[in-house]
């Protein structure tokens, strides 16, 4: 019998995933999200940034005695966060009317399955996508957890469909008394996952052999005696929650902004820090060199010229403060009106209603509308897997479709305007009772009653049935129980 760490179907399938990671490290769409992390983590491109000048002679050389200030600006992260905290910052409540399906669900969608949600929005915010992949814990449970986007490549057959994943990354171990760093693969197929490792002489990959099974099902659990038993989940344990319809992150349409800001900025910087102080020309400078002068400016604050032609004139620059201020306020407003973000920094007329509020976070509502509808769509299928699980467990046959998604947005908003409009409407409720009281004897009992059941939003059904039943009751006495 071969080795199955010697067949030919193995050696090929590790062929192909260094080929297929090589171009994944290679594509845009990779590109794209390591771009986003890299912004998200403050490491823009304006710390990249280097001065360069041409000497007489025509040759470059970079410059080491002018300011270069290179601070980045963080409008992406700040953008992100506002984006899932408005979505998510209320956990998302499963509504359903069985008790014992409620009871449930709380082991399934606890606190770690809402920051695992949060994790997945923020990642598809930033790389276009992200994955949620599922497994089987110690309980016998299922559970889920993050696949970043970035180490993971969707395989397709020639048919066009998903046939696979491969997931990559990179590990640390100990070889030889050393700390080496290793690449690992995973082919998740349909019922099963393969292990490889790469090696670390020819950079080859081969199946991980410290894998005690290997392939492994997605189910893998020891009975009693010590015997592994296991099953697939008979599809791929993966889903996929995209940003937007345009397959885009949230920097690419304020990158360009974000790196113009960037520069600005440190330009405004730089140029304040080399024109803080004036320029000198002299004339008829008597001493030997440039260096002199400059020391002599410094320290003695005084320097010897030609009696007859010597002179000094004192200059200055003028910083062009103004246009680059202007310059600034553009950038941002736009860099929040295209991230469709709110500006907490805008302060208007000063007259900060809630008409106001909402507004302001119109564009936000607009953007977080997108991702939502996919977050539903994904939870709805979360769901589905969960009730199976329970369902298989329990012997019973709840049905996913009989829950309900409730995402509650949490929005500032101004509590005395709130609390002033609820004093207005109990006042005019006031108003309208006192009217109804003063013409009740020209109405009849039905009208008087519907009229006060509409001014306090009561069910006129179900306060005549109420008095109804009291004036029975009553009528019902005997004069011993009066």
């Amino acid at each position: 019998m071969p080795n199955i760490y010697e067949t030919d179907d193995y050696k090929k399938m590790a062929e192909q995933i260094k080929r297929d990671i090589q171009q994944d490290q290679q594509s845009e769409l990779k590109e794209k999200m390591r771009e986003g992390v890299a912004y998200y983590g403050y490491q823009h491109d304006i710390l990249k940034l280097r001065l360069f000048y041409y000497d007489n002679e025509g040759v470059m050389h970079e410059e080491k005695n002018r300011s270069n200030i290179r601070i980045a600006h963080p409008f992406f992260a700040e953008q992100v966060d506002q984006k899932v905290q408005y979505l998510l910052s209320n956990p998302i409540e499963y509504k359903t009317d069985d008790e014992n399906l409620k009871e449930e669900l709380k082991y399934y969608t606890d606190e770690n399955f809402q920051l695992i949600l949060e994790s997945l929005v923020e990642g598809a915010s930033i790389k276009r996508h992200e994955f949620l992949y599922y497994y089987v814990n110690q309980d016998g449970r299922l559970s889920f957890a993050i696949a970043e986007a970035e180490k993971v490549i969707e395989i397709y057959d020639d048919k066009g469909l998903l046939s696979n994943y491969v997931r990559y990354y990179k590990d640390k171990i100990e070889k030889d008394g050393k700390v080496v760093t290793i690449t690992k693969a995973e082919v998740w197929r349909k019922n099963d996952t393969v292990f490889f490792v790469q090696d670390g002489a020819n950079k080859e990959f081969k199946l991980d052999e410290t894998i005690i099974v290997n392939p492994q099902p997605h189910w893998l659990v020891r009975d009693e005696q010590g015997r592994l038993y296991g099953k697939g989940f008979d599809r791929l344990p993966f889903l996929k929650l995209e940003n937007n319809g345009n397959k885009k992150t949230d920097l690419e349409p304020i990158k360009d902004l974000v790196d113009d800001y960037d520069i600005m900025a440190c330009a405004l910087s730089n140029n304040l820090v080399d024109f803080d102080h004036p320029i000198y020309a002299v004339r008829g400078y008597p001493g030997d060199d440039l260096d002199k002068l400059v020391t002599n400016l410094r320290t003695r604050k005084t320097i010897g010229v030609d009696g007859e032609k010597g002179g000094i004139d004192v200059k200055t620059v003028d910083i062009p403060v103004a246009a680059r201020d202007t310059k600034l306020r553009i950038d941002k407003e736009n860099i929040y009106k295209f991230g469709m973000a709110f500006d907490s920094t805008q302060v208007g007329d000063g007259n900060i209603t809630n008409v106001v509020i909402k507004s302001r976070y119109s564009l936000l509502d607009l953007k977080c509308n997108k991702i939502e509808s996919r977050l539903r769509k994904l939870l709805r299928e979360v769901l589905r897997l969960i009730v199976d699980d329970i369902n298989s467990r329990t012997g019973k046959a709840y049905d996913a479709n009989s829950i309900d998604i409730i995402i509650t947005r949490d929005t500032t908003f101004n509590e005395k305007e709130v609390a002033e409009i609820e004093k207005i409407k109990e006042d005019t409720k006031q108003v309208k009772i006192a009217y109804l009281l003063t013409v009740a004897h020209k109405l009849n009992d039905e009208s008087v009653l519907k009229m006060l059941c509409e001014t306090l939003d009561l069910d006129f059904d179900e306060v005549q049935q109420a008095l109804l039943t009291q004036d029975y009751e009553i009528g019902d006495l005997d004069d011993d129980d009066i």
